[in-house]
């Protein structure tokens, strides 16, 4: 009978650390930290809250860029909202993916967060926004100089 009994909590611990509804809540905790220290405008502590594989293709400095562009297009988070979320589980790491609409200060944005990992070993390796804001252009200015003649 132990042997039964030790399979049944493998497979329990198994089932739990797959469970989509687990995952979906670690990864909203990692995005409420992640907004409330984006507030802040802290971007090296943001830096400092993704996963390695994140810092491995991005440096402090491009954080801090990136951070600027979408403090001065969206503004603070006032409200954010999941739209979507995925979970998927393999057999090397479970990657979670959560869509977020969200009111900044400036505008309406879609927020993507991805995650590798589960449990206190999810970290963020993906953060994407998404917003008109950032359609928007400075009017370009003609260049009147060669080849803007016109042909009589």
């Amino acid at each position: 009978m132990p042997i039964r009994t030790v399979a049944a909590a493998f497979i329990a611990l198994l089932l739990a650390a797959c469970n989509p509804m687990a995952q979906l809540d670690g990864a909203e905790q990692e995005i409420a930290q992640f907004h409330e220290t984006y507030n802040a405008g802290d971007s090296r502590r943001l830096y400092g809250q993704t996963a390695e594989e994140f810092r491995e293709v991005t440096t402090p400095e491009q954080m801090d860029e990136l951070i600027t562009l979408v403090t001065e297009k969206m503004g603070a988070v006032q409200s954010t909202e999941r739209s979507g979320f995925n979970v998927n589980a393999g057999t090397d790491e479970t990657t979670t993916t959560v869509t977020m609409s969200t009111t900044f200060a400036k505008g309406e944005g879609t927020e993507t967060f991805t995650f590798y990992g589960s449990g206190d070993e999810m970290r963020i390796v993906g953060w994407n926004v998404d917003s008109p804001n950032f359609a928007e252009t400075e009017p370009v200015e003609e260049d009147e100089g060669e080849g803007s003649e016109v042909a009589e």
